[in-house]
């Protein structure tokens, strides 16, 4: 069974990208020289194209200052920070106010625009800081969603997340034989659902092509339709319910499947381990758990209390039987492993590490969103305003939440991965080859009208991760299966002859 690529391609989009590249490509008439040319005008067009050269990298070079000045000024207010010099903070935050835009026409002015405000309205480094404008009221519920809309159908980072952990859902189901007819996924930040229509469609496809199989053949394994039941965590009841009716009325079109959805509000980092109904599991059922970009906010949590609960989490995860757990996370979104604290501040001393991997992974998505669209686009401007400078600000409220422990308890929020790895519940699975495929696939039809190919996947740890990066950059997002651990040989005769 594949998953379906429901994605539209222009047919005529390699063709136009070679004309692009010849166009690109001006030729001089003064460079062409003939047979008994003269050496002297070679030379000088040479030493003219030399010189041309120089004052386009010189150029470059410059607009490279200005990047690396402002994201420097940005680490250098929270270094200060973290040292107690309130004045250098102040004084360094209000110079990338002055120098960043967010209207700007390099991303680093834009991401930088962000970040100032971002932590502005957090106590990292300080409140209102001079010469700081009034914040712009936040998006409205349909401004994020038509942003993010927009973000995920010009940029492959949701897609690729989302078309590879539903790759690694459909063969893990498949696994179960054909008498394994129900699906239960349990999506522990089910956002909007764009995640779901094309595993609904493949899921669809696969029973309807299972019916005819057992039709011509007398057999009736595949008379049960097959059903799929996701249990989504949600910020609310309402965008719950909004999320619920798109794919009801999406999977409505596929009279072969059973489609049920059942949304749970995520009110707090405790949601999954009080809720019961994710406990009530159909033995019968190929059960997943889905952690796709969980989102930051379950992380705001701190001390002591931080590593029992994600042990506790890791049981619960463990105690529904799943036959997979797939996570895909962000590299770089900040966190830690350790209990260090800075002398006479009560922060954590992995502030700064933690903010700088936040920067460099927010830096390499703006980047990239520069290419996917024309610098002077609408579209990008409300991506970036509504979509991904409310995530900088949900970072970097929890990295203010979390460096603000007080206690020698305090640890910074260890990544889900970290989680998984820790327990002594799990181990990592390698993915298959059909999901590497699937993946480049992806990008190979992205590509053309998006950042010329910058985006690549790099294979890691044996074949068990899968990262998708930015051009020479570290990886953005990484993908990773897990299994509940199988006991080890000698522990399973213990119990045995024991």
């Amino acid at each position: 069974m594949n998953l379906t690529l429901s994605l539209a391609t222009n047919g005529g989009a390699t063709a136009k990208k070679r004309k692009l590249l010849r166009d690109s490509v001006v030729v001089d008439d003064d460079v062409t020289t003939s047979c008994d040319g003269g050496d002297r005008r070679h030379g000088r067009v040479a030493r003219l194209l030399l010189q041309a050269g120089r004052e386009r990298v010189t150029a470059k070079l410059e607009a490279d200052d200005d990047r690396l000045r402002l994201l420097h000024l940005l680490l250098a207010s929270v270094s200060a920070a973290e040292a107690g010099d309130a004045r250098a903070a102040a004084a360094a935050l209000h110079e990338v106010r002055r120098r960043a835009s967010f209207r700007g026409g390099d991303p680093a002015q834009r991401v930088a625009a962000h970040f100032a405000r971002a932590l502005a309205a957090s106590s990292l480094v300080v409140r209102s800081p001079p010469g700081a404008e009034a914040e712009a009221s936040p998006p409205t519920r349909a401004e994020r969603f038509l942003a993010h809309t927009m973000f995920y159908q010009a940029s492959p980072i949701y897609q690729f997340a989302h078309f590879t952990a539903n790759q690694a859902i459909v063969e893990a189901f498949q696994s179960g034989g054909r008498r394994r007819r129900r699906l239960h996924v349990v999506d522990l930040d089910v956002s909007y659902g764009f995640q779901w229509p094309s595993l609904i469609q493949s899921l669809s496809a696969a029973a309807a092509a299972s019916a005819s199989t057992s039709t011509s053949s007398a057999s009736h394994d595949g008379d049960e339709p097959v059903s799929l039941r996701i249990t989504g965590f949600g910020t609310s009841h309402d965008e719950l319910r909004r999320t619920e009716a798109r794919l009801a009325r999406f999977a409505s079109g596929f009279p072969s499947l059973m489609f049920e959805f059942d949304g749970i509000v995520d009110d707090g980092p405790d949601s999954v381990l009080r809720d019961e109904r994710i406990k009530v599991v159909d033995h019968d059922a190929t059960v997943v758990v889905n952690l796709v970009l969980p989102g930051s906010r379950s992380s705001m949590t701190t001390g002591t209390r931080q590593k029992a609960r994600s042990a506790l989490l890791a049981r619960t995860i463990h105690s529904l039987n799943p036959s997979l757990v797939f996570l895909v996370e962000k590299d770089g979104g900040g966190g830690g492993n350790n209990n260090a604290t800075s002398r006479g501040t009560g922060r954590s001393s992995l502030l700064l590490p933690a903010f700088t991997a936040s920067l460099r992974y927010f830096s390499a998505v703006f980047d990239s969103l520069h290419e996917c669209l024309p610098a002077d686009s609408a579209e990008r401007l409300a991506i970036e305003r509504d979509h991904l400078g409310v995530e900088i600000s949900d970072a970097m409220a929890c990295l203010d939440f979390n460096s603000n422990g007080g206690d020698d308890d305090h640890m910074a929020e260890p990544s889900w991965r970290q989680m998984m790895e820790r327990s002594g519940l799990f181990e990592g699975v390698e993915l298959s080859t059909r999901t590497v495929s699937q993946a480049k696939l992806l990008l190979k039809m992205k590509s053309a009208g998006c950042g010329g190919g910058g985006f690549r996947v790099v294979e890691g740890e044996g074949g068990r991760a899968m990262s998708l990066a930015w051009r020479d950059r570290e990886q953005l997002i990484t993908a990773t299966g897990w299994r509940r651990r199988r006991p080890s040989i000698d522990h399973h005769e213990a119990r045995v002859h024991g």
